[in-house]
């Protein structure tokens, strides 16, 4: 996973929220765009898990990203 390709993932039209699964076996859920942040060719990235939690994620960590169709059931992975 690259910063530009989960920019990618961020800019589509419409939005489809997704899985991000990291080497540690844990899965963040992101149903909003806007709950990542990161910039081209950044080494990490931000995914605001709720109000008051934030997790800086190494992109050498993430071992998959499954896109979720906007009605909830699982789609393949990218």
């Amino acid at each position: 996973m690259t910063a530009n390709q989960m920019l990618e993932f961020m800019n589509r039209v419409p939005f489809e929220p997704i899985e991000i699964h990291l080497s540690d076996g844990a899965v963040i859920h992101v149903t909003e765009p806007y709950s990542i942040a990161t910039k081209p060719h950044s080494q990490s990235c931000v995914v605001f898990v709720d109000d008051e939690v934030a997790r800086h994620i190494a992109f050498r960590n993430i071992t998959e990203v499954i896109t979720l169709p906007l009605n909830g059931s699982q789609a393949a992975p990218r």
